[in-house]
């Protein structure tokens, strides 16, 4: 491990390095190659233009003294490719397709002058095309296979399902009911990176996606399962590149409709019948885009809108109190989803180009609660109302042939409010889980201010790619948990006339204790919870010999206060005893990643591997904990319930005993509503993955590859909540668990990923 300095200064400097400006390089694809004569000799001096398509934007580069030119910072697409050398025919492509995030190799035999005076050739596509010059483990889904593979809700992100290496992850928090997460070699779902035209879409307080876009927005998407490059980072797992459609010089757009009706629909073979109904659901789906110039050759637009209005159930228990059996029906659980962007790109300059986008989401659900028990009643569902809204702008600046800068600022908002359908409290019966959950109301909401840049030259055989990222988050917790209190059951029904009413029924109910807040009437509030991530980066893609690239990089990360770092005066004194050493920004986080690729001399075949540190990121999450559950800020009273005033002899309640009607009138149980007090232990780190990776892949015919690799994931620092100790909490009157928030945890993974 290195020694804890202040590297703070590299990452400044790397910054400032790049002081021109537009999108962020991970969104883009870079194009190389070699240009031969007949006979296999280099060209030096020949020149390759790029033209695109869709907006007739060109790019150059000539050749070096060794024949090798270098496109970078390239949109994802289509484009015209032509060569042209003094002496030799012009070389033309019909299409040349780039794809995002991918570094393709296209290598050019230039015909001899002649009376043919130009040689065209057939179409390239860099996804099928041998990967001969990078060592990442990753594949991208093109528009086609989005717009022709079925979707069950049109998510586009589950077709990263179809790459291997990456499964479905578990939903992890209420706010995240009808969000897509991805487990990527074996790590948490919650811990992958998801950028959007290059900016950060991920949500800094909890984890995972935040804010889903149209299906028929976007363009494609890439993702690097493993051993990407140090362009990019704060992910141990991996990184999802999505990039938007833009407008082209001629006018297109879409308009459809999908539903799905609850008469035509099958019930799956996992379906429990024993309630004897068919479960409500219908889905409609409502989508329209519209693309075109502004000015062509000049300007740009595309924008997208989709509505998703959705009918469907959630399983849930009712009590039968005349059969004493639960019974099992449907309970409504709609969804509507708003998904809006608009995009514009402009060539402000044959050297500067601007793209804006504007994205919006609105989602409000009805959705089950988490439970404890098997099943949940229908009070037991909550209420959430979801809002996003993004802004990006991009500026590309072509410096030379040879240089281009990418600067990206962004803003991104998200607010969630989850409250109860029904009021509480819980009511924990041994198998059924009723009334409100005692885990809603709460609201959340994170902001961030992005500036990211990029600068990209071709140095010879080297092309070097330095830049940084800068990201402002504030994020604030307004949680109601406890406020309207559990209580805990230790029947389903009664079975004997404990209050003397001559009747039994609910109010014979027997419960153990309950649980409510010590200020019911005040949420746990816990606002500016701020971070500032800083990183920086220099890549070098050396190609050592036309069959031979090395991957060259280091990537520096730091978090400022994600160990709550601005408020350390704040903690309880009580627990200032099992704080150990200084509490300090973890500066160590140095990510240097090296790879390799190696060819045959006829490209049907390359050998490609290495091995890189990576950085997960700290959520916000941890500074809530330490902040909210300090022993202080929400006390929990735990009260005797009506168990405790049976009298033995006769099996009945005196008049003053709580009931179901009021359940929090017990006396209180010293030191039982200990919730635990959690502190961030001060040599917290960032999770750090050390990823290796070692592949073949193999034209086995034309446009058909085979590529198999072999992973080895070790991951150090993952953090835990681990008891330490007790301490005599005055607040609950009792002694109360010191847990300690540490980087103790290690993960191991291993894999062989194939694809055809």
């Amino acid at each position: 491990m290195m020694k804890k300095n202040a590297p703070t200064a590299l990452c400044l400097a790397l910054i400032c390095l790049c002081a021109l400006t537009t999108k962020a390089q991970q969104s883009t694809a870079t194009l190389s190659g070699r240009a031969y004569d007949p006979n296999g000799a280099v060209i030096a001096g020949a020149r390759v233009t790029l033209k695109q398509k869709g907006t007739g934007i060109e790019r150059s580069a000539e050749t070096n003294s060794e024949g090798l030119y270098v496109l970078t910072n390239l949109n994802a697409g289509e484009y015209e490719a032509r060569v042209d050398a003094t002496g030799f025919a012009q070389h033309a492509s019909s299409t040349v397709v780039l794809r995002v995030g991918q570094s393709a190799t296209l290598d050019i035999t230039l015909g001899a002058s002649g009376p043919e005076s130009v040689v065209t050739i057939d179409g390239f596509d860099s996804e099928t095309h041998l990967n001969t010059t990078t060592s990442v483990v990753e594949s991208v889904i093109t528009a086609g296979e989005i717009a022709d593979l079925p979707l069950n809700g049109r998510n586009f992100l589950e077709l990263a399902l179809l790459v291997p290496g990456n499964s479905p992850a578990p939903n992890f928090d209420p706010t995240k009911t009808n969000t897509v997460l991805i487990s990527s070699a074996g790590q948490l779902g919650r811990g992958g990176n998801v950028t959007v035209d290059g900016a950060d879409n991920n949500d800094d307080t909890v984890g995972g996606m935040l804010q889903n876009i149209s299906q028929d927005a976007v363009q494609e998407f890439q993702i690097a399962t493993n051993r990407f490059s140090a362009e990019l980072g704060r992910s141990g797992s991996s990184v999802v590149n999505i990039v938007t459609k833009s407008g082209t010089n001629t006018f297109h757009g879409s308009a459809s409709f999908y539903f799905r009706d609850r008469r035509i629909q099958a019930l799956p073979a996992t379906f429990d019948r024993s309630s004897g109904q068919r479960p409500p659901f219908d889905r409609e789906q409502y989508a329209f885009t519209l693309g075109g110039p502004i000015k062509r050759g000049r300007a740009w637009f595309f924008g997208s809108f989709e509505y998703r209005n959705q009918d469907g159930a959630a399983l849930v228990g009712a009590r039968d109190t005349v059969t004493r059996t639960i019974r099992r029906n449907f309970a409504a659980a709609p969804l509507d989803d708003l998904l809006g962007s608009v995009r514009a790109d402009l060539l402000s300059t044959d050297t500067n180009q601007l793209a804006f986008r504007y994205s919006i989401e609105r989602e409000t659900d009805v959705a089950p609660s988490t439970l404890d028990r098997s099943i949940g009643s229908a009070s037991q569902r909550q209420s959430a109302r979801n809002n996003y809204h993004t802004f990006l702008a991009n500026w590309t600046h072509t410096l030379s042939a040879r240089e281009v800068n990418n600067f990206n600022f962004s803003i991104n908002n998200f607010f969630d409010r989850i409250v109860p359908v029904t009021p509480g409290p819980q009511l924990t019966f041994p198998s059924l889980q009723d009334g409100a959950s005692f885990r809603v109301p709460q609201q959340t909401s994170q902001r961030r201010l992005q500036f990211s840049d990029t600068l990209s030259m071709v140095r010879g055989n080297h092309v070097l790619r330095l830049g940084g990222d800068v990201q402002l988050v504030k994020g604030d917790f307004n949680l109601g948990v406890f406020q309207q209190g559990r209580v805990e059951l230790v029947q389903d029904f009664p079975d004997f006339d404990h209050n003397g009413d001559g009747r039994v029924d609910d109010n014979d109910l027997l419960f153990a204790v309950t649980l409510r807040s010590g200020v019911p009437d005040r949420a746990l509030v816990l606002n500016d919870n701020k971070n500032t991530y800083l990183a920086s980066f220099i890549q070098d893609d050396w190609r050592v010999t036309p069959r031979l690239t090395l991957n060259l990089g280091l990537r520096y990360e730091l978090d400022t206060n994600v160990k709550n770092i601005s408020r350390q005066d704040e903690l309880n004194p009580l627990i200032l005893p099992f704080l150990h050493g200084a509490r300090a920004r973890d500066k160590n986080n140095f990510g240097p990643r090296v790879g390799f690729n190696w060819s045959t001399a006829d490209a049907r075949t390359s050998i490609h591997g290495g091995y890189g540190i990576y950085y997960d990121r700290v959520t916000l999450e941890i500074i809530s904990l330490e902040r909210g559950l300090d022993g202080r800020q929400l006390p929990i009273e735990v009260r005797a319930g009506n168990v405790f005033f049976i009298d033995p002899m006769t099996g009945r309640f005196p008049p003053f005993a709580p009931n179901i009607q009021n359940p929090f009138t017990g006396f209180i149980l010293p030191g039982a509503g200990a919730a635990g007090i959690n502190i961030i232990d001060n040599n917290l780190q960032n999770p750090m993955i050390q990823q290796t990776n070692i592949g073949v892949q193999r034209e086995i015919a034309s446009n058909l590859i085979i590529r198999a690799d072999y992973l080895h994931n070790f991951g150090t620092h993952f953090i835990i909540g681990r008891a330490i100790g007790t301490v005599f909490n005055p607040v609950v009157g009792g002694l109360d668990v010191v847990k300690n928030l540490e980087s103790s945890v290690s993960t191991k993974y291993d894999g062989m990923l194939l694809s055809l």
